[in-house]
């Protein structure tokens, strides 16, 4: 049975074989994804961005197929995770929740979705239940692209970017409690492996964080996910 979510539906289509419905959530596109048969407990994933980018890579299908329900939502101009978006990404966890979904959300953070993910699950650690990432940005530290993010999170001239207790590489103490599993390319030139990936481990792991790690040598930004998607499978099926 099409769970009853009661709000302007915008289209619906097949995505990667199971029923996708994209409906209009406040001033955001939502998607709704379903497996042919919930699991128990009505697990689901999310992916806060890129969710048509490297689909078979991250298992998502895979884990539709196992009864996980999967949902993305969209901002009409990119928020880049910051604080009204959180709130927002809270008012659909909420609603997910009013749907029978689980109480904890298993988030995916691809690249600049893993600052959302990151960002999310520090504001609010009890609605997540673990987080699979992928060369996620933690920081806005030597980032080369602050030209899409100052108007959002309303950054002054003498910006201090390195301790910005908004990034998720000064929020490690909030952090530490949810299983992760981070996989990088250690050749990324894109998202800097040094002042992210391998600093925010570093900081969780001082904090007695659970974090699998698959560091991947000789390998850029992309693609992300795995040839064999088991491992992120197994991880999210937890």
């Amino acid at each position: 049975m099409s769970l009853n979510v009661n709000l302007p539906l915008l289209s619906a289509d097949v995505w990667y074989g199971f029923r996708r419905r994209i409906f209009q959530f406040g001033e955001c596109e939502a998607w709704l994804v379903e497996p042919e048969q919930p699991a128990p407990g009505m697990p689901w994933t999310w992916c806060m961005e890129w969710p048509d980018a490297f689909v078979r890579r991250t298992g998502v299908p895979d884990l539709l197929a196992r009864g996980f329900h999967h949902v993305h939502l969209a901002f009409k101009e990119r928020r880049y995770g910051n604080d009204e978006s959180l709130a927002v990404y809270r008012e659909y966890h909420s609603f997910l929740r009013g749907l029978g979904f689980a109480e904890k959300a298993k988030l995916i953070g691809l690249s600049f979705g893993g600052l959302y993910s990151l960002r999310y699950a520090a504001e609010y650690p009890v609605m997540v239940d673990r987080i699979y990432l992928d060369a996620p940005l933690c920081s806005f530290y030597k980032f080369h692209r602050m030209d899409l993010v100052r108007s959002p999170y309303a950054i002054p001239e003498d910006y201090d970017a390195e301790h910005d207790p908004r990034m998720p590489l000064n929020r490690t103490d909030r952090l530490a409690g949810i299983p992760m599993l981070l996989i990088y390319g250690a050749d990324d030139l894109v998202v800097s492996p040094q002042e992210n990936c391998e600093l925010l481990l570093t900081r969780l792991r001082r904090h007695g964080a659970s974090v699998r790690v698959i560091r991947r040598p000789s390998w850029g930004h992309h693609p992300h996910g795995l040839d064999e998607p088991e491992e992120i499978v197994s991880f999210l099926s937890e």
